[in-house]
């Protein structure tokens, strides 16, 4: 039996003097595995005027040579050890993280702390990022499918809106953006206070925190870098965009508009219309009507980004040029009518079943488990919750959902952009 301290949606946590969170997640039963993630108040909403990229680039180049290993080095001793790191980047926040066989939690938690906190910047990997930057550019200025998503954040967010922007900057910022700019804003960002580290394993809290403590010292303790205030930018008016884009054989369509923070008492019902309207797959409306009866499209779907200082919706499809106009009238009836009329009661349930079932789904590894305690790490959410979120859904009425999803998902506030031949 499965008591609440063995429990992976269970959590224990607690904030260290110097501010660092840390938050502990029973690793699933019989799992061999441990994963540990270090999120950092670090995205490129805190990237300086015109150095736009560089935490990106810091984010890329950190995992590439820390403490005593170089690149390779590095590559190799993850290698013998049977770990992987990974490293992801976003507006509002930073992340690396590190898995691999319970039986080496504590030399690859010390890679992960290498990582975190004494990252080389080593001038050849600077340059090799450089141009993997340069090459993510080209793509979302080159390809539909980027280019209507980088046109649907400047149409929904004013400048100056940490989601306005892709976190790629532009050529001529990630040209200029040198070894001291990279140090500098690590030093900056990689604080202790804002920060969380996250570990999914079968140790206990108090051992997690003697290996947290011995490991993930000397920190900064504050974090100097000022955070946006958000709510003081005010949405542009919306419309329609176009995109021509000669030369390609296929039409990206996004149909977007913003959305409130994960934190919005809303956010269970926007996440079942979400899932409704485009999230779930294959049981979503969107690919229902669009792609699977009808065959307009090669896909489509929709997303609901809610994060910490706000968000935003996205209704997405692929299809050719001469089926645009006909998918985008389709993508529209179904953007209206997830905010005007209620959702029937056997499509819902079974929505909300199939969203419901994936929780058990994700305990199956502690990597996919681990997921979920950064989610609630980051988001501050109880230690209770995903015990908490199966009532919470099943509670959540047709009614609650079109009176959420109205202003929300309201046509008279959102863009349409198509990008591609004859667009």
């Amino acid at each position: 039996m499965t008591t609440e301290r063995n429990d992976p949606l269970v959590f224990a946590r607690e904030t260290r003097a110097d501010g660092l969170t840390i938050l502990r997640q029973p690793a699933p039963p019989g799992s061999a595995g441990f994963a540990a993630t270090y999120v950092a108040p670090a995205g490129w909403a805190f990237d300086p005027a015109g150095r736009e990229g560089l935490s990106v680039m810091t984010s890329l180049l950190a995992p590439s040579a820390a403490g005593r290993r170089g690149r390779v080095a590095l590559a190799r001793e993850l290698d013998r050890l049977g770990g992987s790191i990974e490293r992801h980047c976003a507006p509002e926040s930073a992340e690396v993280a590190v898995s691999g066989p319970a039986s080496e939690l504590e030399p690859l938690l010390g890679l992960l702390a290498d990582v975190v906190l004494r990252p080389r910047f080593e001038a050849d990997d600077l340059e090799r990022v450089r141009r993997q930057i340069f090459e993510r550019q080209l793509r979302e200025s080159t390809q539909p499918g980027h280019r209507a998503e980088r046109e649907l954040l400047r149409a929904v967010f004013p400048k100056g809106h940490p989601y306005r922007a892709s976190g790629l900057g532009e050529r001529r910022t990630v040209a200029r953006i040198r070894r001291k700019d990279i140090e500098t804003f690590h030093e900056a960002t990689a604080a202790s206070d804002g920060g969380f580290l996250v570990l999914t394993t079968s140790r206990s809290l108090r051992e997690v925190q003697r290996l947290a403590d011995r490991l993930f010292s000397g920190f900064p303790t504050e974090h100097p870098v000022g955070f946006p205030r958000t709510e003081a930018l005010r949405a542009p008016v919306r419309g329609a965009r176009t995109v021509p884009m000669a030369g390609r054989t296929q039409t990206e369509i996004r149909l977007g508009g913003a959305a409130p923070p994960r934190s919005d008492p809303r956010f269970p019902s926007l996440f079942l219309a979400n899932e409704v309207l485009g999230g779930r797959s294959m049981l979503n409306r969107l690919f229902q009507h669009v792609r699977e009866r009808r065959g307009l499209a090669y896909h489509a779907s929709s997303d609901l980004e809610a994060m910490r200082w706000g968000g935003y919706w996205t209704a997405q499809a692929g299809t050719g040029p001469e089926r645009a106009a006909e998918v985008v009238r389709l993508m529209t009836v179904e953007v209206r009518e997830i905010g005007t009329v209620p959702i029937p009661s056997a499509e819902l349930d079974r929505t909300r079943e199939s969203s419901i079932g994936e929780i058990p789904l994700s305990l199956e590894t502690a990597a996919d488990a681990h997921e979920l305690a950064v989610d609630a790490a980051y988001h501050g959410l109880s230690d209770h919750y995903w015990k908490e979120w199966p009532p919470l859904l099943r509670a959540t009425t047709a009614a609650a959902i079109r009176e959420a999803a109205g202003p929300v998902y309201d046509l008279a506030h959102s863009t349409t952009v198509v990008a591609g031949p004859n667009a």
